[in-house]
């Protein structure tokens, strides 16, 4: 049987429940409500797959690099150095739609994922690492069938381009497109908050119900958002 080789998460235990860390090269999917902390799981990957040397890029289209570098900053992940010297690109893509959305405000504009792949394809070819926060801001104004067929060919290109990938969306998003992003990837984390039942408090609880080529637990893992990031608790199986 072949070993996959793995890209570490930047989060110590969840590393060790992934077996090393996310499949290289592959496509996973992070999604959750807001609050949960998707985008900390992107910026502690991107943190520290820039410390071990590799060529990062971050496609933001909901905050401005300067905002997501300030949110790296109070936790300890100081990407900017990364940034002046090129090897982690933040691309402005939250710009990008602003002036476009301007520009045709009187012609039904809808933001293409098509954009994105387009995107893609003229990066770097030396770029290991992707995060892409937030696939959600394509799934408006478009067809299920075609967002999944849209889905399936960014998957298939990033995993093509052997770009180990972080691919956020919002639980709203996920849900009216019917989960359907999850076939698509090659793993899924899902991250949410319920009611601790013994204690009537609401937590934090991540979930991995799929990642190819990894024996993984079902149960819920508890986490916290700390000074530092992510940080993973006893596991709870309590539902």
């Amino acid at each position: 049987m072949t070993t996959l080789t793995r890209i570490s998460t930047g989060i110590t235990d969840l590393d060790k429940r992934l077996q090393g860390g996310y499949p290289e090269g592959e496509c996973i999917l992070v999604t959750g409500e807001p609050g949960t902390g998707k985008t900390i799981v992107g910026i502690q990957y991107l943190y520290n797959a820039c410390q071990e040397g590799k060529k990062c890029a971050m496609i933001a289209t909901e905050e401005t690099p300067e905002k997501i570098i300030v949110h790296g900053k109070a936790l300890g992940f100081d990407l900017e150095p990364f940034v002046e010297t090129g090897q982690l690109s933040m691309i402005r893509f939250l710009e990008m739609r602003a002036y476009d959305i301007e520009e045709e405000y009187n012609r039904n504009y809808t933001i293409q994922i098509d954009d994105l792949n387009n995107l893609l394809n003229l990066m770097q070819e030396e770029i290991d690492v992707i995060v892409l926060d937030n696939l959600g801001t394509f799934s408006i104004g478009i067809e299920l069938r075609e967002f999944r067929d849209k889905v399936d060919a960014l998957a298939y290109l990033l995993s093509k381009q052997k770009r180990t990938s972080l691919i956020m969306m919002d639980a709203t998003a996920h849900e009216l497109t019917h989960r359907i992003t999850e076939y698509s990837t090659y793993g899924t984390i899902k991250m949410m908050t319920k009611e601790n039942p013994y204690t009537g408090k609401m937590e934090r609880y991540m979930h991995i119900p799929k990642m190819r080529g990894t024996k993984v637990s079902l149960e819920l893992i508890n986490y916290e958002i700390t000074s530092e990031g992510i940080k993973l608790l006893s596991s709870k199986a309590n539902r």
